[in-house]
C-alpha cells in the first residue's frame, strides 16, 4: 500500500523537530461517522448546559484515581445515551473559572444538570455505573 507522507523541518533551539503526516488509514483510527467515546465526554460544558439536553459533568483530575476510574464509566454513558444526555468531564486544571464557579471542593465531583441547565444532584467520589443510571432513571432519563 502506497503513503503519502508531508515531512516537515523546523528548527529549535534546542535541535530539530521532526513532524510526520502520513494519509494512509491506520488501524487505530475510527472509521469516518463513528465518534469515539472520549469525543462524546469532551462537550464544553458550556455548551452542554444551552443543548437542551440534561447534562452530567465530571470535574475531576487526570491523575486522581477515583477520576481515571469514572472516566471510562462515563464514556460509556456517554456513547450508550448519544443524542439524550451530555457528558461533560472537566479537568479542574484547565478550568479553574468553572471549578470556582461551581464550588468543587473534592473530586471526582459530578453534577447532573436538568434540560434547562438546572443543577439538580451533586455526587462527590467515585460513583458507581448502576448508581448513576438509577439517577438518570429518576430524572427520566430512559
Amino acid at each position: 500500500m502506497l503513503r503519502k507522507c508531508t515531512v516537515i523541518l523546523a528548527a529549535l533551539a534546542s535541535g530539530v523537530l521532526l513532524l510526520a503526516s502520513c494519509t494512509a488509514p491506520s488501524l487505530s483510527q475510527s472509521a469516518p461517522n463513528q465518534t469515539s467515546k472520549s469525543d462524546l465526554t469532551s462537550i464544553p460544558l458550556t455548551q452542554a448546559l444551552i443543548s437542551g439536553k440534561p447534562t452530567i459533568a465530571e470535574f475531576g483530575r487526570g491523575t486522581c484515581i477515583p477520576c481515571k476510574e469514572m472516566k471510562p464509566i462515563l464514556e460509556e454513558l456517554a456513547l450508550e445515551y448519544q443524542g439524550r444526555l451530555n457528558v461533560s468531564i472537566v479537568s479542574v486544571d484547565e478550568y479553574r473559572d468553572l471549578t470556582n464557579q461551581y464550588k468543587i471542593m473534592a473530586i471526582p465531583t459530578q453534577i447532573f444538570f436538568d434540560n434547562s441547565g438546572k443543577e439538580i444532584k451533586r455526587h462527590v467520589g467515585f460513583w458507581p455505573r448502576e448508581e448513576i443510571i438509577a439517577q438518570l432513571q429518576k430524572m427520566g432519563i430512559e
